[in-house]
């Protein structure tokens, strides 16, 4: 059974017809097609199905509402606005990227796992010499077990990793970064991605100059900063700044970006090798 790794609803604020179809564009090819949104970003099998429903019902669920309000140009209150970093954390965390990062950070996890229980295993026989011989076949069956995980975490550890309370850190950050939209409401502009929550790597989201961006719909971008001078309100967006969020967006994408459009310029748009990421200031 197919799973939506980024929420149907959310994919409508991209849509302009009744029959909610989008153009994907294929990342570095240009390749594209037209589909509906119930055949996009979606995998079977890619979640259990406990996981499909926890975040159905208590992280999608409360955030439409909030989706609701941006996408009609209404200031959201800070009930809102804690639903709606719950919401975006956990799309960080849902997507097929965050998947292939934790494989690539397994080994180092691992590493770090089989290094602390190593000398919990330690302590133990310093205590009890009696115990070294049972001790010392833990170790070998934890190394065993650790080096699977190396090479092949289980999904179990990813999906344990995506509800919100899991990373607080994170979550706290973007609930307290000030948050401005910029809308450009002349004619449909904004691109969406299989990943959209941009954020800059090297940086992080928890430091002075980090900066969070967030497509919401054709028309309107989450813009969060740790700017103080800034107010929670809609800013109307020039060309430029329309080219920056589409840039980070097509940068950060996995593989596919979506429109509600098929216009000229996207496909040269997309097919551009490297990107020059600025800040926005």
């Amino acid at each position: 059974m197919g799973h939506h790794y980024l929420p149907q609803y959310y994919l409508k604020g991209f849509t302009e017809t009744a029959d909610n179809m989008l153009w994907a564009y294929e990342k570095g090819t240009g390749k594209k097609f037209k589909t509906q949104i119930k055949s996009l970003a979606n995998i079977t099998d890619f979640y259990s199905e406990e996981t499909e429903q926890y975040l159905a019902n208590d992280i999608e669920g409360p955030a439409n509402a909030v989706l609701d309000k941006i996408r009609g140009q209404h200031l959201i209150n800070d009930d809102d606005k804690n639903i709606f970093a719950e919401y975006m954390a956990v799309i960080w965390k849902r997507v097929p990227r965050a998947k292939e990062d934790l494989k690539k950070m397994a080994p180092r996890l691992a590493d770090g796992i089989a290094k602390k229980l190593s000398g919990d295993l330690d302590h133990i026989i310093g205590k009890n010499p009696q115990k070294a011989e049972l001790m010392e076949k833990r170790r070998r069956e934890i190394d065993d077990i650790l080096s699977i995980y190396a090479v092949d975490p289980p999904r179990e550890i990813w999906l344990e990793n995506i509800p919100p309370e899991r990373t607080p850190r994170i979550v706290g950050a973007i609930k307290a970064m000030n948050w401005s939209f910029w809308e450009f409401n002349e004619r449909p502009v904004f691109l969406t991605c299989d990943n959209p929550l941009f954020y800059f790597r090297g940086m992080g989201v928890g430091k002075p100059d980090s900066e969070i961006s967030f497509p919401i719909s054709n028309h309107i971008v989450l813009w969060a900063t740790w700017r103080a001078d800034l107010p929670r309100k809609f800013i109307k967006a020039s060309t430029q700044i329309v080219k920056e969020f589409n840039r980070r967006t097509i940068d950060n994408a996995d593989r596919y970006i979506f429109h509600s459009r098929d216009e000229d310029w996207i496909v040269p748009f997309i097919k551009k090798k490297r990107w020059k990421l600025n800040r926005i200031v």
